[in-house]
């Protein structure tokens, strides 16, 4: 095992040699799972943007590109740009990613654009390296964790992507988050201090970010019975369940200074122009966009929408039978809000990013003729949610 040392002689050795080796060598694995991530992860990253460059092209033809600007792409890049008070008033849409783009323009002197697009494909291979990695150690299954890192690239809202959206970096976070808070289960404690920054800055990535609390308070509960309830194991557990609701309590609060709200995040953001409420009916959501012909494609969005929700509500069932618990407490309420938003806004993308579903559909599709038929139809509605998003039929 690269994690373990062997024995040297005593007398040849420097005090403390034994634990340096030690701890190279967990670097050096950690290091070579991401490579090996990264490296299986690529070429369904590479796929999905020519898919996604083409749909653009399709629609587009005298500016191919042009559809990776639409929807939420043009608002963080404003906010990149010019800030909250300059873009318009836009602070339901969460900083961080908007942060990092102009971070990175400053930093590289990239057009603002250009940063955006360059932090997001990076954060998007990253994901399905960090999915990689999280499958290979949950299943001990090589082919499962390819066939996860695959579907993050490919699942039917992975379009955003490629995009200039928050999912890339969220997905990164959340999926960190995990690695480090199922360390002390996995032997690997001091790791589990990585899920507090991790988890603050998830709840300042998405207005989702805070659900990681859940999964951060059930294993921070098993983690606190496995040692016996070390008062090291419950403050290091406290501060990770705490950590998403301090970093998204940190924003409101920016809120509260510069616009006098704190809840003006979320009020917008459940304004009729947007989800309408924090949870719609999705029966009655299913009815209006097929009877009111949502922007000439209703039938279409409603019949795609009713077959997402079918298959990650199937998905959910693997989730909760062949992953630990947390997974499940994370990904439930994420499905649940993901499916009341208002005529299904942006319903792909939500669904797109609950990984626990994608290793959950990796480890149905073991045999080569499930992983080709779970391969065709993830490519299939990727390009069909892409083409309704970017041709203005769905909302993203």
């Amino acid at each position: 095992m690269i994690d373990e040392f062997e024995p040297v002689d005593a007398g040849s050795a420097r005090p403390g040699a034994a634990v340096l080796r030690t701890r190279q060598g967990r670097w050096s694995l950690r290091w070579e799972l991401l490579r090996k991530g990264i490296a299986a992860t690529f070429p369904a990253w590479l796929g999905a943007h020519v898919l996604v460059f083409w749909v653009s092209w399709d629609i587009y033809r005298s500016h191919p590109l042009q559809g990776l600007y639409v929807w939420d792409t043009q608002w963080y890049w404003s906010i990149a740009r010019y800030g909250y008070d300059a873009a318009g008033g836009l602070i339901h849409f969460f900083p961080l990613t908007s942060i990092f783009a102009a971070g990175l323009a400053a930093v590289t002197r990239l057009p603002v654009s250009i940063a955006l697009f360059a932090f997001c494909w990076a954060m998007s291979l990253l994901f399905g390296a960090l999915v990689y990695q999280l499958t290979a150690r949950e299943t001990e299954d090589p082919r499962a964790a390819l066939r996860a890192a695959w579907l993050t690239q490919l699942a039917p809202g992975a379009f955003v992507l490629v995009m200039g959206y928050t999912e890339p970096l969220a997905g990164v976070l959340a999926v960190g988050y995990f690695l480090a808070v199922r360390a002390p289960t996995a032997g690997r404690a001091r790791a589990a201090w990585a899920a507090v920054p991790l988890g603050f800055l998830s709840g300042i990535a998405r207005p989702t970010g805070v659900l990681l609390a859940i999964p951060g308070a059930v294993e921070g509960i098993r983690a606190a019975r496995a040692s016996g309830r070390r008062p090291s194991v419950i403050a290091r557990a406290v501060l990770a369940a705490a950590a998403p609701g301090a970093g998204l309590a940190s924003f409101l609060a920016y809120s509260r200074l510069r616009y006098g709200s704190w809840m003006l995040p979320f009020t917008e953001q459940v304004n009729e122009a947007n989800r309408a409420a924090v949870m719609n009916n999705p029966l009655w959501s299913l009815q209006h966009v097929w009877f009111h012909d949502w922007r000439g494609h209703g039938q279409a969005v409603a019949v795609m929408s009713a077959l997402l929700i079918t298959m990650f509500a199937l998905l959910l069932v693997v989730v909760w039978r062949r992953l630990p618990v947390s997974y499940l407490a994370w990904t439930a309420p994420s499905f649940v809000l993901a499916i009341g938003s208002q005529d299904f806004t942006s319903l792909p993308r939500y669904l797109g990013a609950l990984f626990p579903a994608l290793i959950g559909a990796a480890l149905l599709a073991r045999r080569p003729w499930q992983w080709a038929l779970t391969l065709t139809a993830g490519c299939a509605l990727l390009i069909w949610s892409a083409y309704f998003a970017m041709a203005g039929f769905a909302v993203a």
